[in-house]
Order: structure tokens, then C-alpha cells, then sequence
């Protein structure tokens, strides 16, 4: 029957005596000792540093992206990573430096004339082996390469028990002491039998590793010329208490868990998150939404000022052509402001009123006609039909349409290939939606009035104010207002048609090819 031992809880006679034993190789001991190998201080060590480093770059790099995640979310993964790849590296290590512990059995193989002691770091398995009958070995080979040998102790009334060894020398001699203990313990053994177990077991040992028996120079049997340096050999080995629960570990991996997490979580993926962010955005062809899209994220605050700096500089860039661009100088420069405002605005969103004072029937579908003329149609541009986000985005007419002319998509810089079109950069400056029902003004206001003309039957006279505003709540920047002028009553789509022309020009320009 075999027993299996915490090393801690053997008790202590067996303990120094497997210690002499271990820290010495068996030299001098009553038995054969050969090491044994594990793969796990190995494995440890190479399988730790691999995932610490692959942890670092899938979370700290933009290898798959992950850098881009959430800080706290992705510190749970880098705490699983580093936690797994550090504690598989410390106990790799930790199992190398302590062979010569002492709370520790370490990975041998020892056999004497009473037991079998198989050690497995931390464990011992004793099996009694005074039936012992034959021992027999295999070398096991693999291409003519030495692989391992598997050793067979065959016992009396009990099962055979199997070891593998490392070593084909160590493997023959342990066969040697066993099958001259079984010689010795039998008929043809003669006084050996009634040796002590512990002379016997030294006998046994020499025997197996100088092939023949000690003898004087008459060829009597001389236990002097024996080696032992052990003096004492354990009868049966016994359990001793228990062994203290090794909770410290545990600790240091709940302290080091929580450590790792908060450092990573509040410290690290914040600062090199942003930068990631940054460099992907700031690299050149740089687009006015990626740039948006840094600031947006509040979290990001290392290169805000840049961000602002290189946004601004696209701002200044539309600006500039709209200056040399005729047009109502008013409507021009209350343009200009409201794009200017738009550097710093969280959302690059305009508000856009229409509004019909006064009119014939029909009036709701004559502002929203306007309205439209003048931001112009957006396109949506999707591969596949059902996709619920579009790739990019294409527009005509209107000021949307003029200023994607004046600053169109970027260009791939040389020896790249963009897979899709990018939208049009102007198309990214600024954004148009309906003045909020709680503002008090809409940042672009439009409002004109087709009141009867009382002079001259079948006229109306139009009327038309337009006021820029940098802020909903905040006074004008720019007013535009045209002389009341006499339109035929049946001309009315196409004078409002002409007044888009006019409002457009003035505030945009026209492109001539767009005409």
C-alpha cells in the first residue's frame, strides 16, 4: 500500500533522513537515489514571460486594438494576464531555488531495503518493499535516441510498481539493489537475511554500484569496506500533525490582483490610451471627425491643446478659401464666425430656422424646400444594405455641397490604397439640425414674409431678414436683410428658388462647376 505525505507532515526522523538522502545524491546512503525532472519549473518559466509579454501587447499596444477599450475594462484582463504569467514565472522559479528547502521533498526517486520514497515537490509516496521479489528496466528509445527507462519492482503478495527514470545508469543499478535484496533476503542469501535493514541496504547499494560484494583480501564478505554515512533508517514513517496552510500566497496574489488592477486601471491604460488615440489621430491624412472624436473623450487630456491646434488649422483652411469667394460681404463673415466658433464646440452642430412670416397656402412645404436648398443632400454610402452605421458620406448642392467642393476627402499618402472613398472633409466641419424647442435662437436664422402687394393686382412683395448667431442665446454676429422687392404671385417657388442662390452665394460662394 502506498501512502502519499505532505514532506512538512512526515515525521521528523524520516524527514532528516530523506533530507541526508536528497541533499547528498545518495552517496553514502543505505539505497539508490536518482533525480527526476518536472516540466513544470520549465513550463513555468517559458510560459510565463510568453504570456506577460503577449498579455503587454495586446492591451498596451495597438497590435488588435484593445489599447482603445475602456481603461477599468481592460485592466480586468491585463490583472488575469499578468497575474497568470507572473505567478506561473515565480513558481518556476521558486521551484528551482528550493531543491534544498527543507519544507520541501523536491522531484527524486530513492529506494531502500524497507521502502520506495517517490518525491513530487511538496509530496512524498512511501511504498513498502520488503517483498520485494525482482526488479527488471526498459531503456525506451526513439530513433535510436535515448528517451527514458521505466523501471518494474515486482513484489510478493502485492501489486508491481512502476518508476520512470531519466537516467539508464541510475535505472540499472536500482535493479541491481533490488535483486540482490530479494538474493540476499532468500535461501541462497545464507546470513544476509539476518543483516540489520540498514547494513543490508548499504551492502546493497555497493553492490549495485561496484558490481561484486565488499570483500577483505581472504573474499569474506567486509561491511567495513562499505560506505554509510547514514546511520539511522526509518522502520515505518509516520504523519506528524498537519502541515500549516501556505495562505501567504494567496495573500500576495489577492494584494498583487488588487495592486495590479487600480495601477492599471487609474495609471497606466489611461495615459497609454491617449497616446494610442492620439498618434492614431494625429497621423497624417489627418480628418476633422478622428480629431473630434479625441476630444470628445474626456478621459483623453494629455494633447488636447495639439488636437485643438491641428482641428483649427482645417477651420482656417475652409476660411481662407471662403474669403476670396464673392458674395454678401455680411452673410460672408457671420459664416465665417459661425465656422470659427465651430473649432472649439464639442459637436460641430449649426442650428437652421426657416421660417415663413406670412404667406399664401402651401408655406410649411416652401420652408422645409428652402431649408433643404440651402444645407444641401447628404448621401449615406453603405456595402451592405442592412448595415446600421454608413462608410461615408457624399453631398450636393446647398452649403454642405460647396464646402465638401472646397475641402474634399483626404488623399492616401504615396504607396497606400484606401479599400473605401472618405467623406469629404468640409462635409465633417460643421453639422446641421433643427433649432432645439428650449433655444432661443437657432444659430443660422432664416425668415422672410410673401405679403399682398396692395398696388399692383396679382403681386406679392417678399421680404427677407437672415441673422448669424455664434450661440443660440447670444446676439447676432451677422444680419442680412434685402430690400422688399414685387414678385408675380404665380412665381413664387422660383423666386425663393433665386433667393437660395442669393443666400447660398453669400454665405459659401459658388463653385463654377457646381452651377
Amino acid at each position: 500500500m502506498t501512502q502519499t505525505f505532505i514532506f512538512e507532515e512526515l515525521d521528523e526522523a524520516t524527514r532528516e533522513y530523506l533530507l541526508a538522502v536528497r541533499d547528498s545524491a545518495g552517496e553514502g546512503a543505505p539505497g539508490v537515489f536518482a533525480p527526476t525532472t518536472s516540466t513544470m519549473p520549465g513550463c513555468g518559466c517559458i510560459a510565463g514571460p510568453i504570456i506577460l509579454v503577449v498579455t503587454a501587447l495586446m492591451t498596451l499596444t495597438t497590435w488588435i486594438n484593445l489599447i482603445y477599450d475602456d481603461p477599468v475594462k481592460l485592466a480586468f484582463l491585463q490583472t488575469a494576464g499578468f497575474l497568470i504569467g507572473g505567478w506561473l514565472l515565480f513558481a518556476g522559479i521558486r521551484t528551482w531555488t528550493n531543491q534544498r528547502s527543507k519544507s520541501v521533498a523536491g522531484n527524486w526517486v530513492y529506494v531502500d531495503p524497507l521502502h520506495l520514497y517517490e518525491a513530487y515537490h511538496e509530496q512524498v509516496a512511501v511504498t513498502r518493499l520488503d517483498d520485494v521479489i525482482k526488479g527488471t528496466y526498459r531503456h525506451n528509445t526513439n530513433d535510436s535516441s535515448y528517451q527514458n527507462s521505466i523501471v518494474k519492482i515486482i513484489r510478493g503478495n502485492n501489486p508491481s510498481i512502476t518508476v520512470k527514470l531519466k537516467d539508464p545508469q541510475r535505472a540499472e543499478q536500482m535493479v541491481s539493489f533490488l535483486n540482490y535484496l530479494a538474493w540476499a533476503r532468500g535461501p541462497e542469501g545464507g546470513d544476509r537475511a539476518k543483516l540489520p535493514p540498514l547494513s543490508l541496504g548499504a551492502l546493497a547499494s555497493s553492490v549495485a554500484l561496484h558490481d561484486a560484494e565488499p570483500r577483505d583480501h581472504e573474499g569474506n564478505l567486509d561491511l567495513n569496506r562499505v560506505r554509510l554515512d547514514i546511520r539511522t533508517l526509518p522502520e515505518e514513517p509516520k504523519r506528524e500533525g498537519r502541515a500549516a496552510p501556505h495562505i501567504l500566497p494567496y495573500i500576495v496574489l489577492l494584494i498583487a490582483g488588487v495592486g495590479i488592477f487600480f495601477l492599471m486601471a487609474q495609471v497606466i491604460n489611461p495615459v497609454v490610451r491617449d497616446e494610442a488615440i492620439y498618434q492614431a489621430v494625429i497621423k497624417e491624412p489627418c480628418e476633422p471627425w478622428y480629431l473630434r472624436l479625441y476630444l470628445l473623450d474626456e478621459r483623453n487630456t494629455a494633447h488636447r491643446e495639439e488636437v485643438l491646434r491641428r482641428l483649427s488649422r482645417e477651420y482656417d483652411e475652409v476660411v481662407a478659401k471662403l474669403q476670396n469667394r464673392p458674395g454678401d460681404p455680411n452673410l460672408r463673415q457671420g459664416m465665417i464666425n459661425l465656422l470659427n466658433s465651430l473649432k472649439i464646440a464639442e459637436q460641430p452642430v449649426v442650428s437652421l430656422k426657416v421660417t415663413e412670416l406670412a404667406g399664401p397656402p402651401g408655406g410649411q412645404e416652401r420652408v422645409e424646400k428652402l431649408r433643404d436648398g440651402l444645407v444641401g443632400t447628404i448621401q449615406e454610402h453603405k456595402s451592405n444594405p442592412t448595415a446600421t452605421t454608413f462608410e461615408y458620406l457624399t453631398a450636393s448642392g446647398g452649403i454642405l455641397g460647396e464646402l465638401a467642393l472646397l475641402m474634399p476627402a483626404v488623399q492616401p499618402p504615396p504607396g497606400v490604397t484606401f479599400e473605401k472613398p472618405r467623406t469629404a472633409r468640409g462635409l465633417q466641419l460643421i453639422e446641421f439640425a433643427q433649432m432645439p424647442e428650449d433655444a432661443p435662437h437657432a444659430h443660422l436664422e432664416v425668415a422672410y414674409q410673401l405679403m399682398p402687394d396692395l398696388t399692383a393686382t396679382g403681386s406679392l412683395l417678399l421680404s427677407v431678414v437672415v441673422e448669424i448667431r455664434t450661440s443660440p442665446d447670444g446676439d447676432p454676429v451677422a444680419r442680412y436683410q434685402e430690400a422688399t422687392r414685387r414678385i408675380n404671385r404665380n412665381a413664387v417657388d422660383a423666386e425663393l428658388t433665386q433667393l437660395q442662390d442669393r443666400l447660398l452665394e453669400g454665405l459659401v460662394g459658388k463653385t463654377p462647376t457646381a452651377q
